[in-house]
Parts: structure tokens; C-alpha cells; sequence
């Protein structure tokens, strides 16, 4: 459209400036790595405000994890950009979400960011909010709202026994683990985990 200053540029809605900001990051950290790529170069290719990171992404470190990933967008095609992530509170779909990906991917970058001793500082804490903002956070809340003893300390415990048989089955750790069909060990897990966040009833005198 015609202005006195000349051509309007055409406005980028938020998913267009966040996957330019996204693709224009993946180049950067492929050839720079992380502490070589700054915050400006990615908006200076992607041709966004690199301000505009800290909304879609949160930070740097976010933006390296997201792309670290491959999650421009879920199976379903849907944008899960950083805080776009949906919070998972059911323990079956955190399991079944966990050892799916575990299953396609092998240790994800996020295990990966958590465990290798040259993570970057800023990295690794940008994995441990990924894991509390969409994991240990929302089971808290659903383990308190049940009625569960200490909900974050259960709620982390998930997390992180998770966490662990998706490594070792990965891994091949243990030959029982890494040959039982997903669905059988998804059920399983839930059932060993679950007997440690169901409320127990106090006994009258």
C-alpha cells in the first residue's frame, strides 16, 4: 500500500516473524554454534526485530534448544515454538510423550543438553525450564489438586524416572526395556508411577 514515505512494508503476523527467527537461527547456530551466533545476526537474516525472541522464545538458550530439537512444529503441523509448548499434566501422556520421541529420536537434545558435560551453562538452564514448564509444573499442579504429599517432589521424581528408562531404552541398555512395545511399557511405567501420587486416605481412630 502507497504512503507519503513510499511502499508500506507488509506486516509479519507472530508466526511468520517466529519461524523467520527460527529458520534464520537454525543457519546461524549450524555454521557458528551457539556462543558465536548473537542475538543480533539472527535479526539481522531473518529480517525481525531480534527483541522479538525473548516473546516467541524466551531467550538465546531457548531459541538453541527449539531448534536443537526440530520443533518448528508438532506432528499435527501445529507451531511449538518455546512458551507455545502445550503443558502436560496426565501422567499416561507424559510417558507416552516422552518414550515416543525417545523411540524416533534416540536421547533428545534436551536429555542430551541435561547430561553432556560441555553443556553450556546457558543451554542446560534452558533445558531444566523446558522440563519444568511443560512437565514438572503442570504435574505439581495436578498432583496438589488430588491431593498428593509433596506434589513437586513426586511430580519431579516422574519426570526424572522417565527420563531414565527413555534413556536406557534408547541406549539398549537392558534387552527387556528397549524390545517391550511402547504401549505395554507406557502402561506399565504409569502403573509403577502412579503408586507413588495416589492420595492415601488418612485411616480414622
Amino acid at each position: 500500500m502507497s504512503t507519503v514515505e513510499g511502499i508500506q512494508p507488509r506486516r509479519r503476523d507472530a508466526a511468520a516473524s517466529a519461524q523467520a527467527l527460527f529458520d534464520a537461527a537454525t543457519e546461524l547456530f549450524g555454521q557458528k554454534g551457539f556462543d558465536a551466533t548473537t542475538t543480533r545476526e539472527i535479526g539481522e537474516l531473518s529480517g525481525v526485530d531480534p527483541a522479538l525472541i525473548a516473546r516467541y522464545f524466551g531467550s538465546k538458550a531457548d531459541l538453541y534448544i527449539a531448534v536443537v530439537a526440530r520443533e518448528p512444529l508438532d506432528e499435527e503441523g501445529q507451531a511449538s515454538f518455546g512458551h507455545g509448548d502445550q503443558p502436560l499434566a496426565d501422567l499416561a501422556a507424559v510417558a507416552e510423550l516422552v518414550l515416543r520421541r525417545s523411540d524416533l529420536r534416540g536421547p533428545g537434545p534436551i536429555l542430551q543438553a541435561l547430561i553432556r558435560q560441555d553443556t553450556v551453562h546457558d543451554v542446560r538452564v534452558a533445558a531444566q525450564g523446558r522440563l519444568l514448564r511443560r512437565i514438572i509444573e503442570p504435574l505439581t499442579e495436578q498432583f496438589r489438586i488430588q491431593g498428593v504429599d509433596d506434589p513437586a517432589l513426586r511430580a519431579t521424581l516422574s519426570a526424572a524416572a522417565l527420563l531414565g528408562v527413555s534413556l536406557a531404552r534408547s541406549l539398549h541398555w537392558f534387552d527387556e526395556l528397549a524390545e517391550a512395545p511402547r504401549d505395554e511399557l507406557v502402561a506399565l511405567v504409569v502403573e509403577v508411577l502412579g503408586s507413588t501420587t495416589t492420595p492415601h486416605p488418612t485411616s480414622e481412630t
